[in-house]
Formats: structure tokens, sequence, C-alpha cells
């Protein structure tokens, strides 16, 4: 019998937390949202209206396959979101705290983590079942690492380890040791790389726990990229010489690294799909910039694997999620709170085009600016039916071809980069502001 992904213990406590903080409707909308269907047959004997809807949703789905954890986990997202967006209107503040604090606790008994709006697989074999599929090879990673022992190129640079793999996205203190006198990767990194030095140098390459193996694709190239940094390795014909090895080896797998934009007169490299006819998201201007956003590259990524892949109904998907992000991220900045749209993104983008202060009712805009805005309304305008007709997030009218799906991404992206260009445009020179949120989430302590 194969095991189920999300346990049942971590089934209930997701059921009783929602009958006791939810409407009837928000039920329905987190789990109808996220794609899954209520077997209204099932009519076991249980009095309380909600409780019973829960299980109705529940009993449609299969808790060993991957497509349905998916479903779940986006559900238990919109669940988890809202409590936390509703936290400042609690009545009981600190019990809700602590019954969201509970969720997640769950989860992390079966494997998984919840931050920045997303749940994430963190035991090996879930990654292996739930992740997008890798397009880069175990043998291209392994040809790779195996020149840079040759070579005896040393992958931190001038940084400590620590502060690479810091970089590079990775929380040792929130890692497991490998011995048990030390509570966390963190220090046991110490232990064997600082204090006795009886690691291999390379050791990186194949811990499990680190896993450059199995990780994504996007968690790979960004370990890649982060050694080629400016701050890393500021000797720029070293980088060079790193990324011409590094491409000699993707371009089989259709990836590539490639120069973006200058720091300090060093280049600063970004991957790339090679010849997929895609639009690539600018390099984030700055450390604050919308794009610099995990989730947000991390969308991106998803859209160029979905592709390649051939998952094209997923890339739609991904795309429209992508500008729906950035739209949201934009008006978080300049309003202080994103607004209930409901999934229309031309109602959204024409309170985005506002907030910039590049609404087609500005007289003082010309009249040949106007139309590119009329423009990029009716792109945004036509991502959202076009989504529902072609992709996987609802039932499909029709199977997308490679040409529409790659339009799709394409348009997305555009979209997405004019905006937070002309944001950080506007932001650096004191035309628009950003204003503080207009809730204390910050304040709000889970547990990650």
């Amino acid at each position: 019998m194969v095991d189920e992904l999300v346990s049942r213990r971590t089934r209930d406590e997701f059921r009783e937390f929602l009958v006791a903080h939810s409407k009837k409707r928000e039920i329905e909308e987190a789990f109808a949202g996220a794609g899954i269907r209520k077997d209204a047959s099932y009519l076991p004997a249980i009095q309380s209206e909600r409780r019973l809807l829960v299980e109705q949703y529940y009993q449609s789905l299969d808790f060993t396959t991957r497509v349905d954890i998916l479903r779940l986990l986006n559900a238990y997202v919109a669940v988890i979101e809202r409590a936390v967006h509703g936290l400042p209107d609690a009545f009981d503040r600190s019990g809700a705290e602590a019954a969201i604090a509970k969720l997640q606790e769950n989860l992390e008994k079966d494997g998984f983590s919840y931050g920045d709006g997303t749940i994430l697989p963190r035991r090996p074999e879930l990654r292996v079942l739930l992740e997008e599929p890798r397009s880069i090879s175990e043998v291209t990673r392994r040809a790779i690492f195996d020149e840079l022992r040759v070579g005896q190129c040393w992958w931190a640079g001038e940084l400590d380890e620590d502060e690479f793999l810091k970089r590079a996205g990775y929380d040792l203190a929130k890692l497991p040791s490998r011995d048990r006198r030390y509570p966390d990767m963190s220090a046991d990194l110490w232990q064997h790389r600082v204090n006795n030095h009886d690691w291999d140098d390379y050791w990186v390459f194949t811990d499990e726990r680190i896993d450059l193996l199995g990780a994504t694709d996007q968690m790979f190239l960004r370990f890649l990229i982060e050694t080629v940094h400016p701050a890393v390795r500021p000797n720029t014909d070293q980088a060079h010489e790193l990324v011409v090895l590094y491409n000699g080896h993707l371009e089989v797998d259709g990836w590539e690294i490639t120069e973006g934009r200058a720091i300090s007169g060093k280049p600063t490299y970004f991957a790339r799909t090679r010849a997929t006819s895609t639009v690539i998201l600018p390099e984030a201007a700055h450390a604050n910039d919308v794009l610099s956003n995990e989730y947000v590259r991390e969308l991106s990524g998803k859209c160029d694997a979905r592709l390649l892949s051939g998952d094209l109904d997923g890339a739609v998907t991904v795309a429209r999620t992508l500008l729906e992000m950035v739209l949201s991220q934009l008006e978080l900045r300049l309003a202080g709170a994103s607004g209930e749209y409901k999934g229309d993104l031309s109602k959204q983008f024409k309170q985005v085009a506002r907030l910039l202060r590049m609404d087609a009712e500005r007289p003082d805009l010309d009249d040949r600016f106007k139309d590119v805005i009329r423009g990029l309304v009716m792109i945004a305008n036509g991502i959202a039916p076009l989504r529902n007709k072609l992709s996987d997030g609802h039932p499909r009218v029709r199977k997308p071809a490679l040409h529409h799906a790659r339009v799709v991404v394409n348009a997305a992206r555009t979209v997405s980069s004019f905006l937070v260009e002309s944001y950080s445009y506007q932001l650096e020179r004191g035309l628009v502001h950003d204003v503080p949120p207009k809730t204390e989430l910050g304040k709000v302590k889970l547990r990650h």
C-alpha cells in the first residue's frame, strides 16, 4: 500500500481549523480555487455542515498521488494566507496565531514547510515526487562538479562556506546536523570545516541536505550563478572561464548562463533557456526590486521548465500567476494593501497603472503612450480567459499549442517587466513613494 503524502492527522487539523475559523463560502473558495471538486454523494454521519463540506472535498482526492496532493497543498496555502491576513481583526489574536502555528507544525511533521505564501516539500523523496520536473540531468550536474574538482576551483570564492550557502538560498540553521552533538547544520559545518576540517573540500556537491544533484533546476542554477557573482569571485576573467565551463555542459539540457547587468563595472549573470524564443525577466535593479522576490523568480523559472517539459497547460497557468503576483506586489508597495479582484487582471492592472501615474486618463501623457497602455490592458485582460480555456487551472476547452503557451508566457513577462521598471524609475526620482503596509503582518509569529 502506498503511503499517504499528507497524513490524516494534518488533514483533520486543517478541517477543524476551517470549522472553527471559516465560513462555508470561504471553505468552498479554498478548495474549489485549488481545482478540487466536491463529492456531494459522500454523506457520512456528520452533524456539522462545515465539517461535512470539508470531508466531501477530501473524499474526491487520492492522497497518494502528485496531482491531488499539489491541489490539496494549494488549498492549504489559501487557508493559511486568509488566516494570516485576518489576524489584525481577530477577536482572539493569540489563539489564532497558535492555531496557525499548529497547522504549520503538522505540515512540518509530514515533511513540508510553509513560507512566503507557498508550501514546499523538504524531504528528498517528497521533492522528487512533487516538485517541477528537472531538465538538467544528474549526468550534467556531476560532470560540472567533476570539472570543478579536477581544476581545483574553489566553489565559495572569496566567501566563507556558510556565507556562500546563505547567498545561494540555504538556511543552515533549519537543516539537520549529521553529528548528534550539534543541533543543526550550521554548527555541524563549523565543527567539520572550521574546527576540525575533516570534511572533503567539495563536500557540498554530494551532501544530501544541500541536495544539488536532486535540487530543482532553479536551485541548481542559482548555486552556479552565485559562484560567478562579483561579490563571490571578483576576478572577472576567472568568472568568465567558469561560465564557459558551465555552458559547455548545460547546453545539452537546453540552458545557458549569460551576462546580465554590471555591478561596479563587473558583470553579473543569470540563467535562461536556449532556443525557446521566450522573453526573459530582467535582473532585479536593486535588492528591494519586485523582480528580486524569490517567488517571482521561481514562477518565471517554472514557466521555462514547463515549456521545456511539454507541460503547456501548466506554462499558461504559471504565466498568469506570475503577472498576478507582480501586480499584487506593486499594489502592496504603492497603496499599502492589495485589493480583492477575484481574478480580474484587467481591473487589477488598471489600479496599478493609476498608482504608477500612467493610466490612460492622464491629460499630460502622449497619445501614443496612451495607446501602449491600452494595449497592455488588453494583454492583461486577455491572459485570464486564455488561462481558463487553455490551462490546467479550469476544465479545459482546448489544448494549447507550443506557440499559444509561449505567447502567453512572453506577454506576462513583458507586462511584468514594464511595470516593475516603471515603478523603479519613478521611485528613484521621487515621483512615487512606497506606502507602509496597512496591516501588521510583519509582527505575526509563525513557525518556519
